[in-house]
């Protein structure tokens, strides 16, 4: 990755699904949070993912992501230092979301991209 691109890194669990309402009440007391636009119930939805196509945006100061039932999108919209709060985002959501691949198959490795802390 180049040192000039934003951050950009995707988290998942695996066994473990989370609720909307769960996920908001957890996040919202330290970072801004807009809630999710949930999907109305559908009787022809014969999908797997039924009730799981949801996102909410959880905001720090210059890091973001969208986190979902399984997996969470950390990223920046341009590249900056990451503050106390930034890596307080970081390590909550590394914690809910634990694994760096959707699966447990040693496939899809990915790196987390290199990024600089704010000096306090």
């Amino acid at each position: 990755m180049n040192q000039s691109n934003p951050y950009y890194y995707v988290r998942y669990t695996l066994w473990s699904k989370y609720s909307p309402t769960e996920l908001v009440q957890r996040l919202k007391g330290e970072f801004n949070v807009t809630p999710p636009k949930l999907e109305k119930n559908n009787q022809y939805d014969l999908s797997p993912y039924e009730g799981e196509r949801w996102e909410a945006l959880v905001k720090a100061d210059t890091l973001s992501a969208f986190v979902s039932s399984s997996r969470a999108v950390l990223f920046q919209r341009t590249r900056a230092s990451f503050t106390k709060k930034d890596m307080d985002l970081r390590r909550t959501l590394f914690l809910l979301y634990p694994h760096s691949r959707p699966t447990p198959l040693p496939m899809m490795f990915s790196h987390e991209p290199p990024f600089e802390v704010e000096k306090e």
